[in-house]
């Protein structure tokens, strides 16, 4: 799937809070285990090929002199048969050595058939056993984002894991609200669901470290507020259209939302406030601050403002500019109106009955901007036309996307299950990806949203959402997300910002530590990198495994470490390749 060129420019400005972080060493004690165990392996395979090959060669032997038994046996017999009685005594003979040489002959045959029969034994393997399990797991059918779930159960792809999704066995727990899904998890009620990730900063001096992220899916780069279509007021493209540069233009429009009502979900309260970067368009933000927020690397330096190359954008004197976030907040300007997504498409229904609108949901998003509602500004205008500037900065520190919640206690608990389930994300991410299969996926998702939140989406608009709105983090993707010398969206660093904001609003403790917190509740990193070193494991096993004259339940087993590779469950596909190749499972934690 193609992804939207706004939410590469924004990749390119989140650059800007990267540094550079050190590479893993590979795990020497497993290693060294492994090759203790394959040369274990060979060494026994070795010693029984060297038996089986031994006792070929007596059968042979035993073999040709009964032949040559026999052959004597014939024409003795044909001597006897002329009546000569010195032939029938030696016919007799004769006889006598064919019958020894048929039964050395037999036993020799069973001989080598029990050589060879160790042989193959030597070389046999049996499959490791993917473990029988429930895993307690809800999900918020409001968004693509959050939907793409569904897609698991319907085509049975749980089951090439072994896992039963609960409670509503055989499916999941659905939300009505998103407010629900950090008290389900927090009671213990369930073990994993998708959610906001942001949300949960404001608990991280509490309870928020028990139920860290183990996988990103996605940014939201859908951020907009909208206007109704019977509205008067321009949009920031409309301005630039009468000849204003592009700041000009949004500071005109968002003037047009000063002391105006605008309608937003309430779960909008625990997430940053984005309006906060089309706000700051106006003269009166930078007037009415009342504290800055430091806007710092994971080193604690300073940020700066970046140009689209990468390089510090200098101010007229030739200075670098450094980045500023306040503690200001747009509804100091204009006044929210709390209705949910739902709520707020009915009433955008009703001519005249709203002005302006910020839904949340990219669905509601689209189905509302297919009804004639327009972005009066939105981020993609902001990183089209002015990327280089204090208030893309801000959007820049404010944005975020949906992760897999999990309490720690249960991962800790399951490794093996995180990293299956993990992997099924990474699964669907990859299959939403593929032209030949993502129509089939998109009804799937459209089908549950309509059916959870009254909506009428089309399948084709889940496209449009995923290519434009939510574009997601494949398997390769991911690597960018930790990787800090790498263009792209880095938690590490915009939810550092995020949580600063926190602090100085008096959320978190003055005392909090950011970057120490931070470490500890991005889970998903170290999930990132365990399966991306079974991976390169996988690989140098498959590598291995060509070179090698292996047995039909050595070739089974490769074949299905294949399967579970291609399906993105490197965990299962490292322990069947080491079960194959090696003999056995040698890598610490994967037992199971």
């Amino acid at each position: 799937m193609k992804k939207f060129r706004v939410a590469f420019i924004l990749m390119m400005a989140l650059a800007l809070l990267a540094s550079a972080c050190g590479d893993d060493s590979s795990d020497d004690d497993a290693t060294a285990a492994a090759e203790a165990a394959a040369a274990a392996a060979a060494a026994d395979a070795a010693a029984a090929q060297t038996q089986a090959d031994a006792a070929a060669e007596e059968a042979a032997a035993a073999q040709a002199a009964l032949e040559a038994a026999q052959a004597d046996l014939a024409a003795t017999e044909a001597e006897a048969a002329a009546g000569d009685a010195e032939a029938q005594a030696a016919l007799e003979e004769a006889q006598m050595k064919a019958d020894e040489a048929a039964a050395m002959a037999e036993e020799a045959e069973m001989m080598a058939q029990e050589a060879q029969m160790a042989l193959e034994e030597s070389m046999m393997v049996t499959a490791p056993e993917i473990r029988e399990a429930e895993v307690r797991m809800g999900i918020y059918p409001c968004c693509a984002d959050l939907a793409y779930w569904q897609i698991p159960i319907e085509l049975g792809w749980w089951d090439d894991v072994n896992i039963t999704i609960t409670p509503n066995q055989p499916t999941y727990h659905y939300f009505t609200a998103s407010q629900e899904i950090v008290p389900w998890l927090q009671r213990g009620d369930g073990d994993v669901a998708q959610g906001w990730v942001p949300g949960l900063f404001g608990a991280l001096a509490t309870f928020g470290q028990d139920i860290p992220p183990i996988h990103f899916a996605d940014i939201y780069v859908g951020y907009a507020i909208l206007v109704s279509p019977d509205s008067e007021a321009k949009t920031a493209l409309e301005f630039m259209d009468e000849g204003m540069s592009f700041p000009e233009a949004a500071k005109a429009a968002v003037e047009q939302l000063v002391g105006k009502e605008v309608h937003i979900p309430p779960h909008s309260t625990t997430q940053a406030q984005y309006s906060d970067a089309f706000f700051a368009y106006l003269d009166a933000w930078w007037e009415d601050v009342q504290e800055d927020i430091p806007a710092l690397d994971s080193e604690g330096n300073q940020l700066v403002l970046l140009d689209r190359e990468g390089n510090p954008a200098l101010d007229d004197d030739g200075n670098e500019q450094p980045i500023r976030i306040t503690t200001n907040d747009w509804r100091n300007y204009a006044t929210p109106v709390y209705v949910d997504d739902p709520t707020i498409v009915q009433l955008s229904a009703q001519a005249g009955r709203i002005e302006f609108a910020m839904p949340y949901g990219a669905p509601t998003l689209v189905q509302m901007m297919r009804n004639g509602w327009d972005p009066l500004i939105n981020f993609a205008m902001m990183y089209d036309n002015d990327a280089v500037s204090q208030q893309t900065a801000i959007a820049s520190a404010t944005v975020g996307g949906t992760g897999l919640l999990a309490r720690r206690a249960w991962v800790e608990e399951n490794p093996d299950l995180a990293y299956r389930v993990v992997g099924m994300a990474n699964r669907i991410l990859a299959t939403l990806e593929d032209s030949d299969a993502q129509a089939e996926l998109w009804a799937i998702e459209a089908n549950i949203i309509n059916e959870k939140r009254g909506l009428s989406m089309e399948p084709e608009d889940i496209g449009i959402i995923w290519d434009t709105i939510d574009p997601s983090f494949n398997w390769v993707d991911q690597e960018a997300l930790w990787d800090l010398t790498q263009p792209s969206y880095h938690p590490a660093t915009v939810f550092r910002t995020q949580v600063e904001k926190l602090k100085a609003n008096g959320t978190l403790p003055a005392t909090f530590n950011t970057q120490a917190e931070l470490e500890e509740f991005l889970l998903a990193k170290d999930i990132y990198e365990d399966l991306r070193d079974f991976q390169h494991r996988s690989d140098a096993l498959f590598e291995r495994a060509m070179g090698m004259d292996l047995s039909e339940s050595q070739q089974e087993l490769v074949d299905h470490a294949h399967t579970h590779y291609d399906n993105y469950n490197f965990y299962d596909a490292l322990r069947f390749l080491e079960t194959a190749v090696l003999g056995g499972i040698v890598t610490p934690g994967l037992s199971t």
